[in-house]
């Protein structure tokens, strides 16, 4: 099994970085009572898991008998809604009071598809229960939403992500640094599938010694130590290093404009050491250089030209 699959969390209690929403699924499961639901949130942060986790402790090890899982993004159609979803949803059960369609993805539904649902989501309620999950709720129609209870699911904080990442690691013998792996958590940006992938492909790899370096290589993210250096350069007024630098991130570390970029834009706006003035001129110009480079301009000369003008920046707002 891949990683994202083998510690998948098979019960609530083990879900990370939920504790907003799984009080009330623990409560559904004790009472045996479980509402029609929306979850919505960014890929990765557990709306898959949580839902199988709340089956499993409904049924038990029976649990697949009672819960059906349908992709809206492969299904999305009205065909599939008033097939698959409504034989499924008007079969009869004997043991239970109620079964389980579990629809991912359903923001990518067309909305005719959508309003059959809504419909069968009405008929059949005495003996199905329905848990829809989706990124994007404003494609959700209002007359499903109005229907439903809705978790919004967050983004996995890092240092949540790292505890349980830590454990993954020892358990499969992953050679890699205590820094590397908070690296790892960071960069994931709250999705825990997105961060055992990576530990995935490493491992496949037989990559042995992760640092930073691997890490942000993996990502293909710029190391923000990079930034560092042209930030302190601009400090000092340092024309010429921040030139030499900058060739050295673009020609010789082989860097997209894109991720020195998006660096820049993480470094700025989580410095300790810049003023909120001085933040604030500076991601609005970094958004003039990213849309003049994504034109066709040189990115060489708009990356200098924007560490110019930090200079400036930075003289006038200390």
């Amino acid at each position: 099994m891949v990683l994202n699959e083998l510690y998948r969390p098979s019960s609530l209690n083990e879900v990370v970085g939920q504790e907003h929403i799984v009080p009330y699924l623990k409560e559904f499961a004790k009472k045996k009572d479980v509402p029609h639901m929306l979850f919505a949130g960014p890929p990765g942060t557990g709306k898959t898991t949580c839902a199988i986790a709340l089956v499993k402790e409904l049924y038990g090890k029976n649990w697949k008998d009672y819960y059906i899982e349908i992709n809206a993004s492969d299904d999305n159609g009205i065909n599939t809604v008033r097939d698959t979803i409504k034989d499924y949803a008007r079969s009869a059960i004997m043991d239970q009071d109620f079964k389980i369609v579990f629809l991912d993805e359903s923001d990518q539904m067309t909305p005719q598809a959508q309003n059959a649902l809504r419909r069968i989501i009405e008929m059949y309620s005495d003996r199905c229960r329905f848990i829809l999950s989706c990124n994007y709720p404003n494609k959700i129609i209002d007359p499903i939403k109005d229907r439903c209870v809705v978790f919004r699911f967050r983004k996995i904080k890092a240092q949540d992500m790292k505890f349980f990442l830590d454990k993954v690691v020892k358990q499969e013998n992953i050679d890699i640094s205590a820094s590397a792996l908070y690296t790892l958590a960071v960069l994931s940006n709250g999705s825990m599938r997105r961060a055992l992938n990576i530990l995935e492909k490493l491992k496949l790899g037989n990559i042995t010694k992760i640092n930073d370096d691997i890490i942000y290589n993996t990502f293909a993210y710029v190391n923000d130590d990079h930034i560092q250096v042209l930030l302190e350069a601009m400090k000092k007024d340092d024309i010429s290093s921040i030139d030499k630098y900058l060739n050295i991130i673009l020609f010789e570390k082989t860097y997209e404009p894109d991720e020195i970029i998006e660096a820049m834009y993480r470094c700025i706006k989580e410095s300790n050491m810049l003023t909120r003035e001085f933040k604030l001129e500076a991601l609005t110009k970094l958004g003039d250089i990213e849309f003049r480079i994504s034109q066709g301009a040189s990115s060489e000369i708009q990356l200098k030209t924007f560490m110019n003008y930090l200079m400036l920046l930075y003289s006038k707002c200390k």
